[in-house]
């Protein structure tokens, strides 16, 4: 994982060069597959400390009236998709219906080890396995967004490594789309790079593991300067999510959510938005998830649903996943998930009700089984997680 700052590509892009021609000469893996048809692309949000299944999956816990859930805040999108009402309720009508709740039944109750299983397998990212999946020639095609680190191991796929988005403003000028005459020129700083690479790509390859990350920025950094270039309009993001002209800093959701436009038509395949505060104990109500859900996450969320999700020319989906539910009857740890994916090849339904205990039935599939369904509505050229277990909601 590497960091892609203002700093790291203008100021510190010392032998950045060495991966781009590494890749060249076969030292390094590097690929790119054209892309037919629409451009996939996939935006996790990932809500650190748990995803209460009150928004998922609602009509499990009307009866008794847990979580606050009551005749009258449900609303019943069909074929079983039932969700909360004042905060899911409200998004794009398109997002609505073409929204699923997806079980995964990871038997963890333990944040760590719950986080890690939903993300990779304990050995590889899932994340980036399916950015390679998806190929395509963007120089960054797997991003986090923000500070807050995607949890488990993260080694590059095929050429393809996880790289930190903190300011948009820094990736904007690295495409081109930067209009400011005090930056670099681009070709100058691409034969600095080349000279850099000279005096230190014996140093990079003597040492493949202490300087594994600053390889793979290295490698994003140059590739991203040798693309055409792509003019954006921050102005017009901004306007759109509600920042401030010169806020291109990542370090809301809102400007997580627009990094993630940004990043998306920049032809990044996958990217991953972590927040933070999920671990509710005591929200016996749900008032609290409710309100975080709310004044947070929503705001940015439906803008870029709206934007994105039925933007023609793309296939971009959304999986908003946790570490697992909140159990009754406290909000504390549960043992499984039921996460929600948007997409236009998402069908309504649902494979993850939870029981009136928060429990999903013996035989749900487990982490996997959600990757193998996001490859699948993502329209994955192969089925790097297996077949996809979850048919029922796929258009």
């Amino acid at each position: 994982m590497s960091r892609f700052s203002r700093r790291s590509l203008f100021q510190g892009l010392a032998g950045v060069a060495g991966g781009a021609l590494a890749a060249k000469a076969g030292l390094w893996p590097s690929r790119a597959w054209a892309q037919t048809g629409e451009k996939p692309a996939l935006l996790v949000v990932f809500l650190q400390g748990g995803y209460n299944a009150l928004f998922s999956s609602a009509n499990s816990f009307a009866t008794a009236g847990t979580f606050g859930v009551t005749g009258s805040n449900q609303r019943d999108l069909g074929n079983g998709l039932v969700v909360d009402a004042p905060t899911f309720g409200t998004l794009p009508a398109f997002a609505l219906s073409h929204m699923a709740t997806v079980g995964v039944r990871h038997g963890i109750s333990n944040h760590g080890a719950a986080q890690n299983a939903c993300m990779s397998d304990g050995t590889r990212s899932y994340a980036l396995r399916l950015a390679a999946e998806l190929g395509g020639d963007a120089s960054i095609k797997c991003a986090q967004l923000g500070t807050r680190g995607v949890p488990g191991p993260r080694p590059m796929e095929n050429g393809v490594s996880l790289q930190v988005i903190t300011d948009m403003r820094s990736t904007i000028e690295a495409l081109g789309g930067s209009t400011d005459t005090t930056r670099p020129d681009r070709a100058v700083a691409e034969k600095a790079l080349g000279a850099s690479y000279t005096m230190s790509a014996q140093t990079l390859f003597k040492s493949p593991v202490l300087t594994k990350e600053l390889g793979e920025g290295y490698e994003a950094a140059i590739e991203t300067l040798q693309k055409p270039v792509r003019q954006f309009s921050f102005a017009d993001l901004a306007t759109a999510y509600g920042l401030a002209n010169n806020a291109t800093t990542v370090n809301s959701f809102s400007s997580q959510m627009a990094a993630a436009e940004l990043m998306i038509t920049a032809g990044t395949n996958v990217v991953i938005a972590m927040d933070g505060g999920w671990d509710t104990h005591g929200d016996r109500t749900g008032a609290n998830v409710r309100n975080m859900m709310t004044s947070r996450i929503l705001p940015g969320l439906r803008t870029f649903t709206n934007r994105m999700v039925n933007a023609q020319g793309r296939n971009v989906v959304v999986a908003i996943i946790g570490d697992f539910a909140r159990s009754l009857p406290g909000s504390d740890h549960a043992s499984a998930l039921s996460a929600t994916v948007i997409g236009k090849y998402v069908k309504v339904g649902t494979t993850g009700r939870m029981s009136d205990r928060v429990q999903l039935p013996a035989g749900t599939p487990s982490a996997p089984g959600l990757w193998s369904y996001l490859a699948r509505v993502l329209n994955s050229p192969n089925a790097p997680f297996g077949a996809n277990p979850h048919t029922g909601l796929v258009l």
